[in-house]
């Protein structure tokens, strides 16, 4: 990783335009810090309007106490609680756990986290978990009582594959939300190319296999009990890669393990989406392959799909993986800074009012343009370059940067054709 001193903002309050009808969670993953050169993302690297909630990753514990578990991670908390002073509806949640910390130590403490009931813990720990959230949640009401102000948010992390769900939870657990992770549904443990999150069952799905969609999953939580508007859906800003191992490039196709590491995210089988365009440069498809490597990846369609797909299920919301493996920058893919995540804030009616994904220069105006105008971004007609930024009828003048225009479609800068 990378030490030194870190780089800190001025604290000062954001105008956050309104953002989704739904709650819109975003992890952060300390493990950023290690991310290579324009990769290396920190607390002071997000956008504190882009997400409703933004959650740390990953707090361990010792001795059933809470435990800092990366380096610079105490330096860290300040800077990622700090966000709250820039917006003040922002909600902030620390995640405790995480694949690698396993489950023993949640088992001494009569739970585990993400996978109850399995990955070495006894059966039994799927009702004591249940326990364990309704204790979480008794206190967390108590504090709330004696200090005069809102309770603390509990959700969890959990699994979206049928046999994890059958065996690890109760349903109808007392959460804020559920955070359902609608990906990993193929990797680099398998034999055989597949997508990271398909939205539904494909052509070629056999078996088990059948369940491993985000349809499949999200209708398996609710239709058991856990009520639609505490669900929140899965969405990966990163895919899984792999060697092929023939000239067979489908879906479905052999592989020979895992691809080679991303430059900037150094880790093998996995690329960010930014990675994608600044290795293999392919077209807007959800699979992609270059010289024998392939990898199945998220991008703005199957984002769109998605969000209405959510949407028409009434779905509490999305929940993205991560922050740091978005085009963060914006120079990269040619789409505006956080392209991913900025669309999971758009809506069909009314138009999307969403932060401007570049503002590389700009200030406000008299001119009244946004007048009488809805919150959200406004083209100019006479400078592609050029545009409006509405917030409560105040009007604010943007440009992009050399090389880019204002695509009104997506709300963003986009690279000029």
């Amino acid at each position: 990783c990378r030490t030194g001193s870190l780089a800190t903002c001025a604290v000062r309050t954001i105008p956050c335009l309104a953002g989704t009808s739904y709650i819109l969670s975003c992890y952060f993953t300390s493990r950023a810090q290690c991310h290579l050169g324009a990769g290396n993302y920190l607390p002071t690297n997000i956008d504190p309007c882009l997400c409703d909630h933004l959650i740390y990753t990953f707090a361990g514990m010792e001795h059933n106490m809470i435990k800092a578990y990366d380096r610079n991670d105490e330096k860290l908390y300040g800077e990622f609680q700090a966000l709250k002073n820039q917006n003040s509806n922002l909600k902030t949640l620390l995640s405790i756990g995480g694949w690698n910390l396993g489950t023993q130590k949640f088992t001494t403490m009569v739970s585990t986290a993400e996978y109850p009931g399995s990955r070495g813990s006894p059966p039994q720990d799927k009702e004591r978990f249940t326990v364990l959230l309704q204790e979480l949640m008794r206190a967390f009401e108590e504090e709330g009582k004696k200090t005069n102000r809102p309770r603390l948010l509990l959700t969890a992390a959990v699994s979206a594959r049928k046999e994890t769900i059958d065996s690890a939870y109760q349903i109808g657990a007392v959460l804020d939300y559920i955070h359902v992770m609608t990906y990993d549904f193929h990797g680099l443990w398998e034999h055989n190319v597949g997508e990271n999150s398909p939205l539904y069952k494909g052509p070629s799905d056999q078996g088990s296999m059948i369940y491993y969609n985000v349809d499949y999953a999200m209708n398996y939580w609710k239709n058991n009990g856990a009520p639609a508007e505490k669900l929140l859906v899965g969405f990966p800003t990163f895919g899984p890669t792999f060697h092929l191992a023939s000239s067979n490039t489908t879906v479905g196709a052999p592989a020979r393990g895992p691809g080679p590491a991303g430059h900037f995210t150094r880790q093998t089988g996995f690329l960010a989406y930014y990675e994608v365009y600044f290795l293999i440069c392919v077209n807007n498809v959800p699979y992609a392959y270059n010289q024998g490597v392939w990898v199945g990846y998220d991008n703005i369609k199957s984002f769109q799909a998605k969000t209405e797909w959510l949407k028409q299920n009434g779905f509490g919301g999305a929940v993205v993986w991560t922050l740091a493996l978005d085009d963060f920058t914006g120079m990269f893919c040619g789409q505006g800074r956080n392209p991913l995540i900025n669309t999971l804030k758009t809506q069909p009616n009314p138009p999307p009012a969403v932060a401007p994904s570049q503002q590389p220069s700009g200030g406000t105006t008299g001119s009244g343009f946004c007048a009488g105008k809805q919150n959200g971004l406004f083209p100019d007609p006479t400078d592609k370059k050029k545009f409006y930024k509405c917030n409560q009828g105040q009007t604010n003048i943007q440009y992009c940067t050399a090389g880019q225009v204002f695509d009104d479609s997506c709300k963003c800068c986009t690279r000029s054709q």
